[in-house]
């Protein structure tokens, strides 16, 4: 019955289109007068505890070092160097916005703030040489979702903060298949180039390549000495995010010198506001996943498995099938503090390398934001292509359909997710 309530209550207000952090609060408090006995009082002090945890910081200082990167002149070089090396290949602006996204990633951990970068400079070019509009809207979308599967992921901090795993070993955990999809949506890319016909550039001379490689030097070693930071253990991740901050401020305003101080406010203010949102979603989500764990979901769910089959290639499918839906109609931050705990437990009970594990839940849960209703990775896009959603989710199908390969290839072959891991114990 609470359970029933819970999730009802959420569906009709996701449906109305509440706000999802009000919906997810809305619902919980809900759930609480009418089938609990827990008090009200406590809803504050439990969701203050969520967002007091050294590891949060990291959300609000990666989310910053994104948007310092978009308007500071360091996508644009890597857009740039990425074009020189690819734009010659059949569909070269696609290759191209696949392997920024890519490297990108490296650096913010946020999908949101991977698709804007990249997607405000690399859409307007592409449609301007003859690419469809719902097309560069679908491919940049789905390249912004490898945001958070590439370390630093900002899912895989989340996952670690609640379940204490190390977080650098997510991060590893995470690499090969990011790379692996980025590999995978070139493929599609350089397919759809040639049915559609899509243009591509002229073979950048060497001096040409060589003069965008210094210009973005600067850029790429962000994710060097980010990602290798943490994996040489010079600091922890929410250390990593500060550092992404400040190295990107310093090549912003004093070697690019593309970042004023009157600018800085302005990113300033647009990265409080998307952090105030993403850690108010987290907080009432808390309180969601507090209901869950109070009503022993995760033990009522491990017992029903154990019951239904005991295979675990079943039980994995289960689980990615659930997640695909879940990730469809709950934001991905939401979903994953509502649900990393229970699935952790599933993991558990299942035999399931955790880390192996984790990086199934990340890629499922990331799909969301590339699919209808919350898609909130297709609505950035599509605002800036202009293009009609229909469109849109024409030209994703084929994208999509390789991130469920991806997903399917690294359920059943954990070495994908566990052999750089591995090489940290």
């Amino acid at each position: 019955m609470t359970l029933l309530l819970m999730f009802g209550t959420l569906l009709i207000l996701l449906i109305l289109r509440m706000p999802v952090a009000f919906a997810i609060g809305v619902s919980s408090i809900v759930t609480l007068l009418v089938t609990t006995d827990i008090t009200l009082s406590l809803i504050i002090p439990r969701m203050l505890n969520t967002l007091n945890s050294f590891t949060f910081l990291a959300i609000p200082f990666f989310m910053l070092a994104g948007s310092i990167m978009e308007h500071g002149g360091i996508s644009t070089r890597l857009v740039r160097f990425a074009n020189s090396l690819l734009g010659h290949i059949k569909g070269g602006l696609g290759h191209a916005t696949i392997f920024t996204s890519t490297i990108f990633a490296g650096i913010s951990g946020s999908a949101s703030a991977d698709t804007s970068a990249v997607g405000s400079v690399m859409i307007p070019s592409m449609v301007k040489r003859g690419y469809p509009k719902g097309y560069a809207a679908a491919l940049t979308a789905c390249a912004g979702a490898i945001g958070p599967i590439i370390p630093p992921s900002i899912i895989m901090i989340i996952y670690g903060s609640l379940t204490g795993l190390s977080i650098s070993k997510l991060f590893l955990a995470g690499a090969i298949p990011g790379i692996v999809m980025a590999i995978g949506l070139i493929i599609i890319n350089y397919l759809g180039a040639i049915k559609y016909n899509l243009p591509y550039e002229k073979r950048a001379s060497f001096k040409v390549v060589w003069n965008s490689f210094i210009n973005a030097f600067w850029a790429l070693l962000a994710p060097v000495i980010i990602i290798g930071g943490i994996l040489l253990g010079l600091f922890t991740a929410t250390e990593a995010s500060v550092v992404a901050v400040i190295y990107s401020l310093v090549i912003s305003m004093f070697i690019y010198k593309e970042l004023s101080f009157k600018d800085l406010y302005k990113v300033l203010v647009q990265a409080t506001h998307t952090s105030i949102m993403v850690l108010f979603i987290a907080a009432t989500a808390s309180i969601f996943g507090w209901i869950l764990a109070n009503e022993k979901l995760p033990l009522k769910i491990s017992v029903w498995l154990n019951e239904f089959t005991t295979n675990p290639y079943i039980i994995m499918l289960l689980v990615v099938i659930i997640l695909l839906i879940i990730g469809c109609v709950i934001e991905t931050i939401a979903a994953s503090i509502i649900f990393i705990p229970v699935l952790a437990v599933i993991a558990e009970a299942s035999g399931f390398d955790p880390f192996h594990f984790a990086t199934v839940v990340a890629i499922c849960l990331i799909v969301g934001g590339v699919t209808p209703p919350v898609g909130v990775l297709l609505f950035i896009t599509n605002s800036i292509a202009e293009a009609r959603f229909k469109d849109t989710l024409r030209y994703l199908i084929p994208f999509f359909t390789l991130i469920l390969v991806v997903i399917l290839l690294v359920a059943y072959i954990p070495t994908l997710s566990t052999f750089l891991p591995g090489l940290l114990e």
